[in-house]
């Protein structure tokens, strides 16, 4: 069996924690209200930590668009099986510490958990179709590949500046296909100079940032840099997965934590989870190194926890 590149694996890691990051800094500081984000008085670490969280869904859906995601039935099924378990658990314990947020009808919404989990259900749409879709992509020329990479990226602009909503299929499906682009169409041209083109991309995609802190035009800026559509954030993911992929090395432990990266997201991106971490992330004062280390604990506590529902194969009877 074909061990898994450890650098990509820690990409992999790397970018759910971006996510955390983004998700519980948005609520510990309240960078989730569009009039503190857009607040010209706002700390600029603040808005550079939280802009750099945005990256982490784009790097996430790139890995899988580079190496091309193989459907396998059994996974599907584990990865449905792990949505509805934890969004059920999640709900049911918080009724047990809150037993005033205990509603029926809510409990039944949360059989059907993927519905709140915008990522998790248009990763699996993906996941369904991506034997056709990886077929169809490697047998088109470099010309006609370009060309759908073109128009994608004319449609994603177009909605970016109309500062649209990006948590659809599509915007993950432009990061699937314009990864597999890279894969197969600017890997060998490129790839010598992308480790150099990392730090500069990251520059490219914060310099809005600044410039709008700076100016004290951030309300007007801010709006358009925390959008997966913003084209920059494609130079970071393809520099970055490039990178990574050229610097290939093996570690059993990194793998290992990479294994649960999407659980990982099941859970603490489930709207019950801030019920048993709020105390951890309402932080009386910003600390950068503070949020590195709590969303690591929120990493490794969601790794602990399907480890536990691996070794116990609760409602897991399909062998990977």
């Amino acid at each position: 069996m074909e061990k898994r590149n450890s650098s990509i694996e820690l990409l992999r890691i790397i970018s759910m924690l971006l996510i955390i990051i983004f998700h519980f800094c948005g609520r510990a500081y309240n960078l989730f209200s569009p009039e503190l984000l857009t607040n010209n008085n706002t700390e600029l670490s603040k808005l550079l930590f939280h802009s750099l969280g945005q990256t982490g869904v784009p790097i996430f859906m790139f890995i899988s668009g580079f190496y091309g995601i193989k459907f396998k039935y059994n996974r599907l099924i584990d990865m449905f099986i792990q949505c509805v378990l934890y969004t059920i658990v999640l709900y049911s314990l918080s009724c047990l510490i809150r037993p005033g947020l205990w509603n029926t009808r809510i409990f039944i919404l949360n059989i059907f958990g993927p519905s709140t989990l915008w990522f998790f259900y248009c990763y699996v749409v993906i996941y369904i179709f991506a034997d056709p879709i990886n077929d169809y992509l490697n047998g088109l020329s470099f010309k006609k590949f370009t060309a759908i990479v073109l128009l994608l990226l004319y449609f994603s602009i177009g909605l970016w500046l109309m500062k649209s909503s990006a948590l659809n299929v599509f915007s993950l499906f432009e990061f699937y296909i314009i990864a597999r682009y890279t894969k197969l169409h600017l890997y060998t041209k490129i790839n010598q100079y992308a480790v150099w083109m990392v730090i500069p991309s990251i520059v490219l995609f914060l310099l809005p940032v600044f410039i709008g802190w700076h100016f004290n035009c951030i309300d007007k800026i801010q709006p358009y840099v925390n959008k997966y559509y913003n084209p920059f954030i494609l130079l970071i993911c393809i520099t970055l997965i490039i990178s990574a992929n050229e610097y290939d090395f093996y570690n059993k432990c990194v793998n290992k934590l990479a294994s649960t990266a999407l659980a990982c997201y099941i859970i603490h991106a489930n709207s019950n989870f801030p019920n048993f971490v709020q105390p951890f992330f309402h932080f009386k004062e910003y600390s950068i190194p503070r949020i590195l280390l709590v969303s690591i604990g929120i990493y490794l506590f969601c790794f602990i926890i399907d480890m536990i529902r691996q070794k116990m194969h609760i409602l897991n009877p399909i062998k990977k």
